[in-house]
């Protein structure tokens, strides 16, 4: 529960900030409503999707999925998820935003 609260604090401070649109955004306003299980399938049903979307796309949606699969208790499914978010960041940087970035970073550690 620590591990989600950690996590959905600094989603709310930055809730009103982000514009997004789509599926991508309903999936992250269930996470931020703590409906995990449907924003679970909602990420799984746009993972095709997501790999024509560009680096800050993609990462948000690994973000996201990763942060779902942790908030479930699936660490092993979180840590690839959560992986893949940091290698496209590392690689693209400015591809999440720093709110964002804050978040990948303590949604690691949590899986330390």
């Amino acid at each position: 529960m620590r591990f989600v609260r950690a996590l959905l604090v600094p989603w709310m401070l930055s809730s009103s900030l982000a514009a997004c649109a789509g599926r991508l955004c309903h999936g992250e306003s269930q996470f931020d409503e703590g409906q995990y299980p449907a924003a679970k399938e909602t990420f799984a049903g746009l993972e095709a999707q997501s790999r024509e979307w560009d680096s800050s796309g993609q990462a948000q949606y690994a973000l996201f999925r990763g942060l779902t699969h942790a908030a479930l208790g699936d660490r092993a499914k979180a840590g690839v998820w959560l992986r893949g978010a940091k290698a496209i960041e590392e690689a693209h940087p400015g591809s999440l935003s720093p709110i964002d970035v804050r978040r990948l970073k303590v949604g690691l550690e949590a899986l330390d």
